[in-house]
């Protein structure tokens, strides 16, 4: 017991109790709060992709208003379908926040890509991974990294690209697309926060319209949720599970019990 409260007593003295975690966790709400606005707010062209550091600061330790768990339901829907050993290409990647920390953990492979060179240098810089290889790569113009994937994600972006451009963009995963292999996405519906750097808008009927012709078997939901440093903007979010195949879609259904 002594030894147990000596190796207590160094381990507070070195790295600090609780009033440390407090200043600690002040100092880092200052920063990402200035980060975003510098971001966001001052900077006259926003990025093409956020910074999901901000958001999970902003989520675990923010002492505003609650946002909930919202902004990252992609995350979790998309990962209920990932079987161990799956190949996944995820197209607009991003910084590499739900590649790494929703995709990755059971693929024995990943391609992430992204045109954007900056967000790929903070992907490999915050997001990298042993099985994640990260490509500054133009989904439209130029060839999948991989042959073939078990599971193609394509999150938060189809609405960046043309309605010619995204055509394209799903032939090429339907046939990069194993024979069970499975087409996993989101996006915001309508205008939502002004969607100033979007080409496309659309409803979840005109998902499904733009989608049918590629895939046999759909599902399709939204969620509306609060988005904002403030959570002062509101955005309507479409989630969807494609595949020419049944098997994937009913797998990680629940079972009702009475």
């Amino acid at each position: 017991m002594v030894h147990h409260y000596a190796y207590s007593l160094i381990e507070r003295t070195v790295w600090g109790g609780e009033f440390r975690e407090f200043i600690l966790i002040k100092l880092l709400e200052k920063y990402y709060g200035a980060l975003f606005r510098r971001t966001w707010v001052f900077n006259r062209t926003p990025p093409h992709f956020y910074n999901h550091r901000i958001g999970i600061f902003r989520f675990a330790y923010g002492q505003g208003p609650s946002l909930g768990p919202y902004s990252y339901y992609r995350g979790f829907f998309n990962s209920e379908v990932i079987r161990e050993g799956d190949k996944l290409l995820d197209i607009g990647c991003g910084d590499g926040f739900f590649t790494k920390r929703f995709f990755s953990a059971k693929c024995s492979r990943v391609d992430a890509i992204d045109l954007d060179k900056e967000a790929i240098r903070m992907a490999m810089k915050y997001s990298g991974s042993p099985n994640i290889l990260y490509y500054t790569l133009d989904a439209v113009g130029n060839p999948f990294p991989g042959d073939s994937y078990d599971v193609i994600v394509w999150d938060g972006a189809i609405g960046h690209f043309s309605a010619e451009d995204s055509s394209k963009v799903l032939k090429k995963i339907c046939n990069a697309l194993t024979q069970e292999g499975i087409f996993l996405g989101s996006e915001s519906l309508g205008r939502e926060e002004g969607g100033y750097d979007h080409h496309q808008f659309f409803s979840l009927d005109d998902l499904y319209a733009l989608f049918k012709p590629y895939f046999r078997y759909m599902q399709m939901r939204s969620v509306d949720y609060k988005i904002g440093w403030h959570g002062h903007l509101i955005r309507t979010e479409a989630y969807w599970r494609c595949s020419n195949s049944p098997v994937r879609l009913s797998a990680p259904g629940w079972h009702s019990y009475s």
